[in-house]
């Protein structure tokens, strides 16, 4: 996971709160952190789905600007994974190769 490189390192991101990503209702994050990530899932899972009980949620820990700015954020890295992932870019170390596209090149899947 590109978390555990440089930039992760100096935002505090550590091994273990990457390891604890899979169930962060249990984990060690603030309720704030727990309702930006509930909002990242289900953007990511089901954006239409997003109502205004998450809003609600999400308006008890961030204002409207912040709610806008983290909406931008999910929206960019999940277009980035999608990304990533069509055109066989590496990352993390892992190869992400999608359906006959080498990793990083120049041109569309033949």
């Amino acid at each position: 996971m590109t978390t555990r490189y440089a930039l992760g390192r100096r935002e505090g991101i550590t091994e273990e709160i990457v390891a604890a990503l899979p169930a962060y209702e249990t984990g060690p994050f603030s309720d704030r952190e727990k309702a930006a990530l509930r909002y990242a899932d289900q953007m990511y899972d089901d954006h239409h789905k997003v109502d205004d009980a998450r809003f609600a949620d999400l308006r008890t820990h961030f204002t409207d600007d912040e709610i806008l700015e983290l909406s931008w954020a999910i929206g960019e890295f999940i277009s980035l994974g999608k990304i990533i992932y069509v055109l066989g870019l590496p990352y993390g170390g892992g190869d992400t190769r999608a359906a006959g596209r080498p990793v990083g090149g120049d041109g569309p899947a033949t």
